[in-house]
């Protein structure tokens, strides 16, 4: 599943509208919708906040170069 599909369905399991999300991340809607949308490229620090309300955590996999 992708970041933005799983930000999504959790917020609408936790009954969160996305103005919600963005009340408490002090994020923006727009921010919000286009993380959901997997536009742009959100810094850590977005996802570390919207994570951080959904009770997700961020796992990062880094890839060497010979791999």
């Amino acid at each position: 599943m992708r970041y933005g599909e799983l930000i999504k369905k959790r917020r609408a399991l936790l009954n969160l509208t996305q103005q919600d999300l963005s009340d408490y991340t002090g994020l923006s809607v727009r921010i919000i919708k286009s993380v959901e949308l997997e536009k742009g490229n959100p810094s850590l620090g977005t996802l570390e906040k919207i994570a951080d309300i959904l009770g997700l955590e961020i796992v990062m996999k880094v890839k060497g170069v010979n791999e």
